[in-house]
Protein backbone atom coordinates (compact mmCIF):
# COMPACT_ATOMS: atom_id res chain seq x y z
CA UNK A 1 0.00 0.00 0.00
CA UNK A 2 1.67 3.05 -1.06
CA UNK A 3 0.66 6.14 1.12
CA UNK A 4 2.07 10.09 1.44
CA UNK A 5 3.79 11.34 4.45
CA UNK A 6 1.69 14.23 5.63
CA UNK A 7 5.19 15.57 7.23
CA UNK A 8 7.21 15.98 3.93
CA UNK A 9 4.83 14.56 1.03
CA UNK A 10 6.88 11.66 0.24
CA UNK A 11 5.57 8.72 -1.06
CA UNK A 12 6.00 5.41 1.16
CA UNK A 13 4.88 2.27 0.63
CA UNK A 14 4.10 -0.83 2.98
CA UNK A 15 3.35 -4.51 2.53
CA UNK A 16 1.34 -7.03 4.60
CA UNK A 17 0.33 -6.39 8.09
CA UNK A 18 3.06 -3.41 8.64
CA UNK A 19 0.46 -1.01 7.73
CA UNK A 20 0.74 2.29 10.46
CA UNK A 21 -2.43 4.76 11.06
CA UNK A 22 -3.93 6.82 7.98
CA UNK A 23 -6.42 9.09 6.78
CA UNK A 24 -8.34 8.50 3.98
CA UNK A 25 -9.80 10.60 0.99
CA UNK A 26 -13.15 9.88 -0.63
CA UNK A 27 -14.09 12.64 -3.57
CA UNK A 28 -15.77 12.53 -7.05
CA UNK A 29 -12.63 12.65 -9.45
CA UNK A 30 -13.31 15.66 -11.53
CA UNK A 31 -11.01 17.53 -14.60
CA UNK A 32 -7.58 18.18 -13.24
CA UNK A 33 -6.89 15.32 -10.99
CA UNK A 34 -3.18 14.41 -10.05
CA UNK A 35 -1.92 10.98 -11.07
CA UNK A 36 1.25 9.31 -9.30
CA UNK A 37 3.00 10.06 -12.86
CA UNK A 38 2.69 14.04 -12.56
CA UNK A 39 4.09 14.02 -8.59
CA UNK A 40 6.50 11.68 -9.70
CA UNK A 41 7.71 13.98 -12.97
CA UNK A 42 9.33 16.31 -11.02
CA UNK A 43 7.60 19.33 -12.73
CA UNK A 44 6.14 20.61 -9.73
CA UNK A 45 4.60 23.65 -11.17
CA UNK A 46 2.96 21.46 -13.19
CA UNK A 47 0.85 19.11 -11.09
CA UNK A 48 0.42 22.20 -8.15
CA UNK A 49 -1.30 23.84 -10.55
CA UNK A 50 -3.91 21.50 -11.46
CA UNK A 51 -7.11 21.80 -9.42
CA UNK A 52 -6.83 18.36 -7.92
CA UNK A 53 -3.70 19.10 -6.04
CA UNK A 54 -5.60 21.17 -3.29
CA UNK A 55 -7.41 18.08 -2.35
CA UNK A 56 -4.09 16.32 -1.95
CA UNK A 57 -2.49 19.57 0.29
CA UNK A 58 -5.76 19.77 2.58
CA UNK A 59 -6.12 16.30 2.84
CA UNK A 60 -2.46 15.69 4.49
CA UNK A 61 -2.53 18.72 6.37
CA UNK A 62 -6.04 17.63 8.11
CA UNK A 63 -4.55 14.09 8.31
CA UNK A 64 -1.47 15.61 10.10
CA UNK A 65 -3.43 17.84 12.34
CA UNK A 66 -5.77 15.28 13.42
CA UNK A 67 -2.34 13.28 14.33
CA UNK A 68 -1.70 11.16 11.39
CA UNK A 69 1.26 10.85 9.64
CA UNK A 70 0.33 9.23 6.86
CA UNK A 71 -2.86 9.85 3.94
CA UNK A 72 -4.10 7.61 1.04
CA UNK A 73 -6.14 9.24 -1.85
CA UNK A 74 -7.15 7.36 -4.60
CA UNK A 75 -6.10 9.94 -7.63
CA UNK A 76 -2.02 9.58 -6.87
CA UNK A 77 -1.54 6.29 -4.61
CA UNK A 78 -2.40 4.30 -7.77
CA UNK A 79 0.42 3.41 -10.17
CA UNK A 80 -2.31 3.34 -12.65
CA UNK A 81 -0.15 2.13 -15.66
CA UNK A 82 0.74 -1.26 -14.38
CA UNK A 83 -2.32 -3.47 -14.54
CA UNK A 84 -1.42 -5.90 -11.98
CA UNK A 85 -0.91 -3.00 -8.87
CA UNK A 86 -4.02 -1.54 -10.38
CA UNK A 87 -5.94 -4.95 -9.80
CA UNK A 88 -4.66 -5.14 -6.87
CA UNK A 89 -5.52 -1.53 -5.49
CA UNK A 90 -9.17 -2.56 -6.97
CA UNK A 91 -9.68 -5.53 -4.84
CA UNK A 92 -8.01 -4.00 -2.36
CA UNK A 93 -9.99 -0.84 -1.60
CA UNK A 94 -12.81 -1.84 0.51
CA UNK A 95 -10.35 -3.15 3.06
CA UNK A 96 -8.02 -0.16 2.85
CA UNK A 97 -11.22 2.17 3.61
CA UNK A 98 -12.39 -0.06 5.94
CA UNK A 99 -8.66 0.15 7.86
CA UNK A 100 -8.50 3.88 7.84
CA UNK A 101 -8.41 5.49 10.93
CA UNK A 102 -10.78 8.13 9.24
CA UNK A 103 -12.41 8.69 5.86
CA UNK A 104 -12.35 12.70 5.10
CA UNK A 105 -15.31 13.20 2.52
CA UNK A 106 -14.55 16.12 0.16
CA UNK A 107 -18.00 17.37 -1.33
CA UNK A 108 -17.16 19.51 -3.76
CA UNK A 109 -20.89 20.56 -4.89
CA UNK A 110 -22.30 20.85 -1.48
CA UNK A 111 -22.52 25.03 -0.79
CA UNK A 112 -22.33 26.87 2.73
CA UNK A 113 -25.18 26.57 5.11
CA UNK A 114 -26.65 29.93 4.29
CA UNK A 115 -27.18 28.82 0.66
CA UNK A 116 -28.98 25.78 0.72
CA UNK A 117 -30.55 23.71 3.90
CA UNK A 118 -27.93 20.75 4.60
CA UNK A 119 -30.87 18.39 4.54
CA UNK A 120 -31.73 19.47 0.77
CA UNK A 121 -28.52 20.47 -0.41
CA UNK A 122 -26.89 16.93 0.63
CA UNK A 123 -29.00 14.67 -1.11
CA UNK A 124 -28.31 16.52 -4.30
CA UNK A 125 -24.51 16.14 -3.95
CA UNK A 126 -22.79 14.35 -7.39
CA UNK A 127 -21.21 11.74 -4.77
CA UNK A 128 -23.94 9.92 -3.52
CA UNK A 129 -24.76 8.81 -6.94
CA UNK A 130 -21.21 7.69 -7.78
CA UNK A 131 -20.44 4.01 -8.12
CA UNK A 132 -16.76 3.65 -6.21
CA UNK A 133 -18.58 6.02 -3.02
CA UNK A 134 -20.98 3.28 -2.30
CA UNK A 135 -18.06 1.04 -0.55
CA UNK A 136 -16.09 4.44 0.84
CA UNK A 137 -19.42 5.22 3.00
CA UNK A 138 -19.98 1.84 4.25
CA UNK A 139 -16.47 0.43 4.73
CA UNK A 140 -14.86 2.71 7.21
CA UNK A 141 -16.06 3.22 10.47
CA UNK A 142 -14.90 6.94 11.01
CA UNK A 143 -16.39 9.51 8.54
CA UNK A 144 -16.11 13.19 8.21
CA UNK A 145 -18.41 15.24 5.49
CA UNK A 146 -16.73 18.96 4.08
CA UNK A 147 -18.01 20.88 1.82
CA UNK A 148 -17.20 22.50 -1.11
CA UNK A 149 -14.83 24.88 1.12
CA UNK A 150 -13.60 22.09 3.67
CA UNK A 151 -15.92 23.22 6.04
CA UNK A 152 -16.94 20.32 8.44
CA UNK A 153 -20.43 19.41 8.04
CA UNK A 154 -20.90 16.37 10.38
CA UNK A 155 -19.42 12.91 10.48
CA UNK A 156 -21.63 9.57 9.66
CA UNK A 157 -23.21 9.31 13.00
CA UNK A 158 -24.18 12.85 13.10
CA UNK A 159 -26.33 13.01 9.69
CA UNK A 160 -27.34 9.06 9.81
CA UNK A 161 -31.08 10.25 9.47
CA UNK A 162 -29.96 11.69 6.11
CA UNK A 163 -27.58 9.28 4.89
CA UNK A 164 -30.34 6.73 5.35
CA UNK A 165 -32.71 8.40 3.39
CA UNK A 166 -30.73 9.53 0.61
CA UNK A 167 -29.00 5.95 0.46
CA UNK A 168 -31.23 3.38 1.35
CA UNK A 169 -28.80 1.62 3.23
CA UNK A 170 -30.07 1.09 6.87
CA UNK A 171 -28.35 2.34 10.14
CA UNK A 172 -27.61 -1.30 11.50
CA UNK A 173 -24.81 -1.28 7.99
CA UNK A 174 -23.32 2.47 8.36
CA UNK A 175 -22.60 1.75 12.13
CA UNK A 176 -21.06 -1.33 11.60
CA UNK A 177 -23.73 -3.20 14.27
CA UNK A 178 -25.18 -5.33 11.46
CA UNK A 179 -22.55 -7.24 9.62
CA UNK A 180 -22.83 -7.23 6.01
CA UNK A 181 -23.76 -10.99 5.41
CA UNK A 182 -26.98 -10.31 7.39
CA UNK A 183 -28.09 -8.39 4.22
CA UNK A 184 -29.52 -10.55 1.20
CA UNK A 185 -27.91 -10.06 -2.27
CA UNK A 186 -30.36 -8.08 -3.38
CA UNK A 187 -30.72 -5.56 -1.18
CA UNK A 188 -27.15 -4.60 -1.38
CA UNK A 189 -27.30 -4.56 -5.28
CA UNK A 190 -30.09 -2.32 -4.48
CA UNK A 191 -27.37 0.48 -2.73
CA UNK A 192 -25.77 0.52 -6.25
CA UNK A 193 -29.23 0.80 -8.19
CA UNK A 194 -28.92 4.41 -9.03
CA UNK A 195 -25.39 4.71 -8.64
CA UNK A 196 -23.36 5.17 -12.29
CA UNK A 197 -19.52 4.90 -12.94
CA UNK A 198 -17.27 6.61 -16.04
CA UNK A 199 -16.50 3.14 -16.87
CA UNK A 200 -18.96 0.25 -17.50
CA UNK A 201 -16.77 -2.32 -16.03
CA UNK A 202 -16.43 -0.30 -12.49
CA UNK A 203 -20.29 -0.86 -12.02
CA UNK A 204 -19.28 -4.44 -11.02
CA UNK A 205 -15.45 -3.17 -10.18
CA UNK A 206 -16.77 -0.97 -7.25
CA UNK A 207 -19.14 -3.56 -5.68
CA UNK A 208 -16.28 -6.57 -5.08
CA UNK A 209 -15.74 -5.61 -1.18
CA UNK A 210 -19.42 -5.23 -0.59
CA UNK A 211 -19.55 -8.70 -1.38
CA UNK A 212 -16.06 -10.13 0.02
CA UNK A 213 -15.13 -11.33 -4.13
CA UNK A 214 -12.16 -10.74 -5.65
CA UNK A 215 -11.69 -10.45 -9.94
CA UNK A 216 -9.14 -9.73 -12.45
CA UNK A 217 -9.93 -6.91 -13.77
CA UNK A 218 -10.85 -7.03 -17.76
CA UNK A 219 -11.27 -3.23 -19.25
CA UNK A 220 -13.40 -3.75 -22.32
CA UNK A 221 -15.39 -6.59 -21.34
CA UNK A 222 -18.50 -4.14 -20.80
CA UNK A 223 -21.80 -5.76 -19.12
CA UNK A 224 -19.92 -8.74 -19.32
CA UNK A 225 -18.01 -7.93 -15.70
CA UNK A 226 -21.17 -7.59 -13.87
CA UNK A 227 -21.92 -10.81 -15.14
CA UNK A 228 -18.81 -11.68 -13.72
CA UNK A 229 -19.23 -10.28 -10.43
CA UNK A 230 -22.69 -12.39 -9.84
CA UNK A 231 -20.95 -15.90 -10.75
CA UNK A 232 -18.28 -14.63 -8.52
CA UNK A 233 -20.65 -13.96 -5.79
CA UNK A 234 -22.60 -17.53 -6.75
CA UNK A 235 -19.49 -19.18 -5.76
CA UNK A 236 -19.32 -17.73 -2.68
CA UNK A 237 -22.85 -17.11 -1.27
CA UNK A 238 -25.34 -19.55 -1.26
CA UNK A 239 -28.30 -16.82 -1.47
CA UNK A 240 -30.72 -17.16 -4.04
CA UNK A 241 -31.95 -13.42 -3.97
CA UNK A 242 -28.99 -13.06 -6.39
CA UNK A 243 -31.87 -13.74 -9.16
CA UNK A 244 -34.70 -11.18 -6.90
CA UNK A 245 -34.51 -8.44 -9.83
CA UNK A 246 -36.71 -7.22 -12.28
CA UNK A 247 -36.05 -5.36 -15.48
CA UNK A 248 -36.94 -1.37 -15.75
CA UNK A 249 -41.28 -0.91 -16.80
CA UNK A 250 -40.23 1.59 -19.08
CA UNK A 251 -38.10 -0.98 -21.34
CA UNK A 252 -41.73 -2.65 -21.44
CA UNK A 253 -42.84 -2.67 -25.10
CA UNK A 254 -46.29 -3.08 -26.25
CA UNK A 255 -46.99 -6.96 -27.47
CA UNK A 256 -49.07 -9.05 -28.51
CA UNK A 257 -51.29 -10.39 -25.61
CA UNK A 258 -49.45 -14.06 -26.09
CA UNK A 259 -46.36 -12.86 -26.19
CA UNK A 260 -43.71 -14.69 -24.03
CA UNK A 261 -40.36 -13.19 -23.40
CA UNK A 262 -37.17 -15.35 -21.54
CA UNK A 263 -33.89 -15.08 -20.53
CA UNK A 264 -31.20 -15.68 -18.47
CA UNK A 265 -31.50 -16.06 -14.84
CA UNK A 266 -28.19 -12.73 -14.44
CA UNK A 267 -29.12 -9.24 -14.24
CA UNK A 268 -27.69 -6.97 -16.60
CA UNK A 269 -26.96 -4.59 -13.95
CA UNK A 270 -27.48 -3.27 -10.46
CA UNK A 271 -29.91 -1.00 -11.77
CA UNK A 272 -32.44 -4.25 -12.10
CA UNK A 273 -32.17 -4.57 -8.34
CA UNK A 274 -34.09 -1.05 -7.97
CA UNK A 275 -36.88 -2.48 -6.34
CA UNK A 276 -35.61 -5.03 -3.68
CA UNK A 277 -34.48 -2.94 -1.06
CA UNK A 278 -37.19 -4.81 1.37
CA UNK A 279 -36.29 -8.43 0.31
CA UNK A 280 -34.97 -9.69 3.63
CA UNK A 281 -33.54 -13.55 3.64
CA UNK A 282 -35.11 -16.40 4.89
CA UNK A 283 -34.37 -18.43 7.17
CA UNK A 284 -32.68 -21.62 5.85
CA UNK A 285 -35.25 -25.01 5.77
CA UNK A 286 -34.65 -28.52 5.42
CA UNK A 287 -35.08 -28.26 1.65
CA UNK A 288 -31.49 -26.01 1.23
CA UNK A 289 -29.60 -28.01 -1.36
CA UNK A 290 -26.40 -27.02 -3.76
CA UNK A 291 -26.11 -23.72 -5.26
CA UNK A 292 -22.97 -23.41 -7.35
CA UNK A 293 -21.79 -22.35 -11.01
CA UNK A 294 -20.98 -24.60 -13.70
CA UNK A 295 -20.26 -25.04 -17.40
CA UNK A 296 -23.94 -25.36 -17.65
CA UNK A 297 -25.36 -22.71 -16.31
CA UNK A 298 -26.34 -22.24 -12.32
CA UNK A 299 -26.60 -25.86 -11.02
CA UNK A 300 -29.47 -25.62 -8.39
CA UNK A 301 -30.98 -28.67 -5.97
CA UNK A 302 -33.76 -27.71 -4.53
CA UNK A 303 -37.62 -27.65 -5.03
CA UNK A 304 -39.60 -26.11 -7.75
CA UNK A 305 -43.07 -25.20 -6.84
CA UNK A 306 -45.76 -25.67 -9.29
CA UNK A 307 -47.98 -23.17 -10.15
CA UNK A 308 -51.49 -24.08 -11.78
CA UNK A 309 -52.27 -22.49 -14.92
CA UNK A 310 -56.27 -20.91 -15.16
CA UNK A 311 -57.89 -23.09 -17.45
CA UNK A 312 -55.35 -25.46 -18.36
CA UNK A 313 -54.77 -28.43 -16.14
CA UNK A 314 -50.80 -27.52 -16.49
CA UNK A 315 -48.55 -26.08 -14.20
CA UNK A 316 -45.62 -23.42 -14.81
CA UNK A 317 -42.74 -23.70 -12.64
CA UNK A 318 -41.50 -20.93 -10.19
CA UNK A 319 -38.26 -20.81 -8.45
CA UNK A 320 -38.64 -19.75 -4.53
CA UNK A 321 -36.04 -17.57 -3.82
CA UNK A 322 -35.86 -17.98 -0.34
CA UNK A 323 -36.20 -14.01 0.57
CA UNK A 324 -39.83 -11.70 1.12
CA UNK A 325 -40.77 -8.41 0.75
CA UNK A 326 -43.09 -6.79 3.90
CA UNK A 327 -45.71 -9.33 2.11
CA UNK A 328 -45.04 -12.07 1.30
CA UNK A 329 -42.02 -15.16 -0.15
CA UNK A 330 -41.60 -14.42 -3.78
CA UNK A 331 -40.08 -16.34 -6.37
CA UNK A 332 -39.47 -15.82 -10.24
CA UNK A 333 -41.12 -17.78 -13.18
CA UNK A 334 -38.69 -20.50 -14.97
CA UNK A 335 -39.35 -22.12 -18.43
CA UNK A 336 -38.10 -25.41 -19.42
CA UNK A 337 -35.74 -24.91 -22.12
CA UNK A 338 -34.11 -28.38 -22.56
CA UNK A 339 -33.38 -31.35 -19.88
CA UNK A 340 -33.35 -30.02 -16.75
CA UNK A 341 -32.40 -26.91 -18.14
CA UNK A 342 -34.03 -23.60 -17.36
CA UNK A 343 -34.94 -20.00 -18.65
CA UNK A 344 -36.35 -17.14 -16.62
CA UNK A 345 -39.43 -15.88 -18.07
CA UNK A 346 -41.46 -12.56 -17.56
CA UNK A 347 -38.23 -11.02 -15.85
CA UNK A 348 -40.26 -7.59 -15.43
CA UNK A 349 -42.67 -8.93 -12.38
CA UNK A 350 -41.83 -11.75 -9.46
CA UNK A 351 -44.19 -14.39 -8.16
CA UNK A 352 -45.46 -13.46 -5.01
CA UNK A 353 -47.36 -16.65 -2.86
CA UNK A 354 -49.06 -16.80 -0.17
CA UNK A 355 -49.72 -20.48 0.10
CA UNK A 356 -46.96 -22.96 -1.08
CA UNK A 357 -47.91 -24.46 -4.52
CA UNK A 358 -47.43 -27.72 -5.41
CA UNK A 359 -44.19 -28.61 -4.93
CA UNK A 360 -42.11 -30.91 -7.06
CA UNK A 361 -39.57 -33.50 -5.53
CA UNK A 362 -36.29 -31.55 -4.93
CA UNK A 363 -34.00 -32.56 -8.05
CA UNK A 364 -30.67 -31.00 -9.67
CA UNK A 365 -31.49 -28.33 -12.22
CA UNK A 366 -29.46 -25.82 -14.08
CA UNK A 367 -30.56 -22.29 -14.83
CA UNK A 368 -29.37 -20.40 -17.89
CA UNK A 369 -27.45 -17.70 -17.75
CA UNK A 370 -27.70 -15.84 -21.06
CA UNK A 371 -30.49 -17.17 -23.43
CA UNK A 372 -27.21 -17.45 -26.05
CA UNK A 373 -26.81 -21.07 -24.26
CA UNK A 374 -30.63 -21.99 -25.45
CA UNK A 375 -30.46 -24.85 -27.93
CA UNK A 376 -32.24 -22.94 -30.27
CA UNK A 377 -31.78 -22.16 -34.61
CA UNK A 378 -32.12 -18.69 -33.62
CA UNK A 379 -32.01 -16.47 -30.78
CA UNK A 380 -34.71 -13.84 -30.65
CA UNK A 381 -33.53 -10.04 -29.79
CA UNK A 382 -33.90 -9.28 -26.04
CA UNK A 383 -37.16 -7.94 -24.42
CA UNK A 384 -39.10 -9.07 -27.50
CA UNK A 385 -41.87 -11.53 -27.97
CA UNK A 386 -40.19 -15.23 -27.81
CA UNK A 387 -43.12 -16.97 -27.85
CA UNK A 388 -41.78 -19.96 -30.32
CA UNK A 389 -38.47 -19.64 -28.63
CA UNK A 390 -38.68 -23.20 -26.47
CA UNK A 391 -40.70 -25.23 -29.49
CA UNK A 392 -37.87 -24.55 -31.81
CA UNK A 393 -35.55 -26.01 -28.60
CA UNK A 394 -37.54 -29.40 -29.35
CA UNK A 395 -37.07 -31.52 -32.05
CA UNK A 396 -39.29 -33.99 -31.51
CA UNK A 397 -41.65 -34.02 -28.88
CA UNK A 398 -44.67 -36.44 -27.35
CA UNK A 399 -47.83 -34.66 -25.88
CA UNK A 400 -50.36 -36.20 -23.40
CA UNK A 401 -53.76 -35.12 -23.69
CA UNK A 402 -55.89 -37.31 -20.85
CA UNK A 403 -59.46 -36.61 -19.29
CA UNK A 404 -60.65 -35.14 -15.73
CA UNK A 405 -60.49 -38.58 -14.74
CA UNK A 406 -57.05 -38.62 -14.70
CA UNK A 407 -54.33 -37.15 -13.05
CA UNK A 408 -51.03 -37.56 -13.55
CA UNK A 409 -49.06 -39.14 -10.64
CA UNK A 410 -45.24 -39.12 -11.85
CA UNK A 411 -43.36 -39.01 -15.04
CA UNK A 412 -39.95 -40.32 -15.79
CA UNK A 413 -37.73 -38.40 -17.36
CA UNK A 414 -38.55 -35.77 -15.09
CA UNK A 415 -35.52 -33.57 -17.22
CA UNK A 416 -37.55 -34.17 -20.36
CA UNK A 417 -40.58 -33.67 -19.24
CA UNK A 418 -42.80 -30.27 -18.95
CA UNK A 419 -45.23 -29.80 -17.02
CA UNK A 420 -46.89 -26.64 -18.55
CA UNK A 421 -47.04 -28.27 -22.31
CA UNK A 422 -47.76 -31.76 -20.64
CA UNK A 423 -44.94 -33.35 -23.27
CA UNK A 424 -41.73 -35.47 -23.35
CA UNK A 425 -39.25 -33.80 -25.40
CA UNK A 426 -36.12 -34.63 -27.63
CA UNK A 427 -34.06 -31.49 -28.16
CA UNK A 428 -31.29 -33.36 -30.04
CA UNK A 429 -30.82 -36.96 -30.76
CA UNK A 430 -33.78 -39.32 -31.44
CA UNK A 431 -33.00 -42.11 -29.55
CA UNK A 432 -33.93 -40.25 -26.28
CA UNK A 433 -37.74 -40.12 -27.22
CA UNK A 434 -38.66 -42.61 -24.13
CA UNK A 435 -40.81 -42.09 -21.54
CA UNK A 436 -43.05 -43.63 -18.50
CA UNK A 437 -46.25 -42.17 -17.04
CA UNK A 438 -47.86 -42.87 -13.84
CA UNK A 439 -51.57 -42.32 -13.62
CA UNK A 440 -54.00 -42.06 -11.09
CA UNK A 441 -57.69 -42.66 -12.33
CA UNK A 442 -61.03 -41.71 -10.38
CA UNK A 443 -64.45 -42.28 -11.77
CA UNK A 444 -67.94 -42.51 -10.71
CA UNK A 445 -69.55 -45.62 -11.70
CA UNK A 446 -73.43 -45.60 -12.26
CA UNK A 447 -74.48 -48.91 -9.67
CA UNK A 448 -78.68 -48.42 -9.60
CA UNK A 449 -79.70 -45.73 -8.90
CA UNK A 450 -76.06 -44.49 -6.97
CA UNK A 451 -72.68 -43.86 -7.89
CA UNK A 452 -69.63 -45.54 -6.83
CA UNK A 453 -66.08 -43.79 -6.93
CA UNK A 454 -63.96 -46.10 -8.30
CA UNK A 455 -59.91 -45.74 -8.09
CA UNK A 456 -57.29 -47.56 -9.37
CA UNK A 457 -53.57 -46.59 -11.09
CA UNK A 458 -51.85 -47.33 -14.87
CA UNK A 459 -48.64 -46.86 -15.91
CA UNK A 460 -48.22 -45.89 -19.23
CA UNK A 461 -44.83 -46.63 -21.38
CA UNK A 462 -43.95 -44.73 -24.87
CA UNK A 463 -40.67 -45.21 -26.79
CA UNK A 464 -39.92 -44.39 -30.95
CA UNK A 465 -41.82 -41.42 -30.87
CA UNK A 466 -39.36 -39.59 -32.72
CA UNK A 467 -40.53 -41.83 -35.78
CA UNK A 468 -42.49 -40.80 -38.34
CA UNK A 469 -43.92 -43.98 -38.98
CA UNK A 470 -46.55 -44.98 -36.18
CA UNK A 471 -45.49 -48.76 -36.81
CA UNK A 472 -42.42 -47.51 -35.03
CA UNK A 473 -44.11 -46.00 -32.27
CA UNK A 474 -44.62 -48.35 -29.50
CA UNK A 475 -46.81 -48.07 -26.11
CA UNK A 476 -48.06 -49.92 -23.27
CA UNK A 477 -50.92 -49.39 -20.94
CA UNK A 478 -51.14 -51.44 -17.70
CA UNK A 479 -52.80 -51.64 -14.52
CA UNK A 480 -50.33 -50.81 -11.89
CA UNK A 481 -51.29 -53.24 -8.76
CA UNK A 482 -51.60 -56.15 -11.51
CA UNK A 483 -47.74 -55.60 -12.57
CA UNK A 484 -47.05 -53.87 -9.66
CA UNK A 485 -43.72 -55.78 -8.67
CA UNK A 486 -42.47 -55.55 -12.64
CA UNK A 487 -43.25 -51.89 -12.50
CA UNK A 488 -41.81 -51.20 -9.28
CA UNK A 489 -38.16 -53.08 -10.43
CA UNK A 490 -38.34 -51.57 -13.59
CA UNK A 491 -39.09 -47.70 -12.54
CA UNK A 492 -36.50 -48.90 -9.42
CA UNK A 493 -33.60 -49.49 -12.53
CA UNK A 494 -35.06 -46.29 -14.98
CA UNK A 495 -35.35 -43.47 -12.15
CA UNK A 496 -32.03 -42.62 -11.58
CA UNK A 497 -31.03 -42.34 -14.92
CA UNK A 498 -31.68 -40.72 -18.43
CA UNK A 499 -32.30 -44.49 -20.42
CA UNK A 500 -32.53 -44.34 -24.54
CA UNK A 501 -35.26 -46.31 -25.83
CA UNK A 502 -32.64 -49.37 -26.35
CA UNK A 503 -31.99 -49.01 -22.85
CA UNK A 504 -35.66 -49.07 -21.95
CA UNK A 505 -36.72 -51.66 -23.61
CA UNK A 506 -34.39 -53.88 -22.24
CA UNK A 507 -35.69 -52.99 -18.98
CA UNK A 508 -38.94 -54.03 -19.69
CA UNK A 509 -38.28 -56.77 -21.30
CA UNK A 510 -35.70 -58.15 -18.66
CA UNK A 511 -38.87 -57.29 -15.70
CA UNK A 512 -41.52 -59.00 -18.62
CA UNK A 513 -43.41 -55.91 -18.42
CA UNK A 514 -46.45 -57.09 -21.39
CA UNK A 515 -46.71 -54.24 -24.24
CA UNK A 516 -50.57 -53.61 -24.03
CA UNK A 517 -53.21 -51.69 -25.40
CA UNK A 518 -55.63 -50.54 -22.92
CA UNK A 519 -56.68 -51.28 -19.68
CA UNK A 520 -59.63 -53.06 -18.39
CA UNK A 521 -60.41 -52.38 -15.07
CA UNK A 522 -62.73 -54.88 -13.72
CA UNK A 523 -65.66 -53.00 -10.75
CA UNK A 524 -65.76 -55.22 -7.80
CA UNK A 525 -69.28 -57.16 -7.70
CA UNK A 526 -70.55 -55.57 -10.72
CA UNK A 527 -70.51 -56.57 -15.17
CA UNK A 528 -68.98 -53.50 -15.19
CA UNK A 529 -65.33 -52.66 -16.36
CA UNK A 530 -63.84 -49.15 -16.25
CA UNK A 531 -61.68 -49.05 -19.99
CA UNK A 532 -58.37 -46.65 -20.58
CA UNK A 533 -57.25 -46.21 -23.66
CA UNK A 534 -54.94 -44.22 -25.74
CA UNK A 535 -54.97 -42.93 -29.67
CA UNK A 536 -51.78 -41.64 -30.82
CA UNK A 537 -52.65 -38.64 -33.53
CA UNK A 538 -49.70 -37.13 -35.45
CA UNK A 539 -50.13 -33.44 -34.72
CA UNK A 540 -48.67 -30.20 -35.67
CA UNK A 541 -48.27 -27.38 -33.16
CA UNK A 542 -45.63 -24.27 -33.23
CA UNK A 543 -46.05 -23.72 -29.72
CA UNK A 544 -44.64 -27.35 -28.83
CA UNK A 545 -42.36 -28.65 -31.04
CA UNK A 546 -40.69 -26.92 -34.43
CA UNK A 547 -41.85 -30.48 -36.32
CA UNK A 548 -45.00 -32.82 -36.32
CA UNK A 549 -45.27 -34.73 -33.37
CA UNK A 550 -47.56 -37.23 -31.34
CA UNK A 551 -49.83 -36.60 -29.18
CA UNK A 552 -51.72 -39.60 -26.84
CA UNK A 553 -55.16 -38.99 -26.53
CA UNK A 554 -56.54 -40.75 -23.61
CA UNK A 555 -59.50 -41.62 -22.85
CA UNK A 556 -61.35 -42.91 -20.01
CA UNK A 557 -64.82 -44.68 -19.68
CA UNK A 558 -67.42 -47.56 -18.20
CA UNK A 559 -68.64 -50.57 -20.25
CA UNK A 560 -70.34 -53.40 -19.35
CA UNK A 561 -67.89 -56.43 -19.16
CA UNK A 562 -70.34 -58.39 -22.14
CA UNK A 563 -69.61 -55.75 -24.62
CA UNK A 564 -66.35 -55.14 -24.28
CA UNK A 565 -64.17 -57.57 -26.21
CA UNK A 566 -61.12 -58.39 -23.87
CA UNK A 567 -59.24 -60.67 -25.79
CA UNK A 568 -58.99 -57.63 -28.56
CA UNK A 569 -57.66 -55.09 -25.82
CA UNK A 570 -55.12 -57.19 -23.93
CA UNK A 571 -53.42 -60.09 -24.60
CA UNK A 572 -53.62 -63.00 -22.98
CA UNK A 573 -50.09 -64.57 -22.75
CA UNK A 574 -47.33 -62.26 -22.73
CA UNK A 575 -44.78 -62.76 -25.18
CA UNK A 576 -41.09 -61.36 -25.31
CA UNK A 577 -41.26 -60.34 -29.20
CA UNK A 578 -44.18 -57.91 -27.97
CA UNK A 579 -41.51 -55.30 -27.70
CA UNK A 580 -39.91 -55.02 -31.23
CA UNK A 581 -36.07 -54.00 -31.35
CA UNK A 582 -35.95 -52.35 -34.60
CA UNK A 583 -32.30 -52.14 -35.83
CA UNK A 584 -32.95 -48.58 -36.91
CA UNK A 585 -35.88 -46.46 -36.21
CA UNK A 586 -36.87 -43.81 -38.92
CA UNK A 587 -36.36 -40.41 -37.61
CA UNK A 588 -38.28 -36.65 -38.13
CA UNK A 589 -35.83 -34.43 -39.76
CA UNK A 590 -35.35 -30.64 -38.66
Amino acid sequence: MRLINTNNGQFEEFIGTDIPPYAILSHTWEDGEVSLADMRSGRYQMFRSKKGYKKIEITCRMAKKDGYQYAWIDTCCIDKSSSAELTEAINSMYQWYQKSSVCYVFLSDLPQPRVAPLEVALSRCRWFTRGWTLQELIAPANVIFFDKEWKDRGDKETLIDHLVSITGINKGILRHTQSLSSMSVAQKMSWAASRTTTRIEDTAYSLLGLFNVNMTLLYGEGTKAFRRLQEEIIKYTADFSIFAWRVPPETKTKMHPGARVYCGVLAESPLYFAGSKTLIKLPRDGDWRDFSLTNSGVKIQCQVLADPIPGKRAYSYVLPLNCSDIKRPIGIRLRKCGPDRFVRENPWEFVEYETIFWPNVPRVRYLLTELAEVEARVIPEPLTDMRHLIAQCRRHALQIDYPPEMDIYDAWPWSRCDDEDRAFFVTGDGPWDSGSMRFTVKIDVPIGAKKKTVEFEVMFYALGWSSTDINQLQCSLLEYQEYAAALNATQTQIGSWDHNRYQLMEVLIHHKVPRMSAVAYKVEGTDLVVLVSCTPVWIRNPHVCRNYFWKMAFSCRVSKEKDLLIDTVRLEQWRQDNWIKYPTWPLTTG
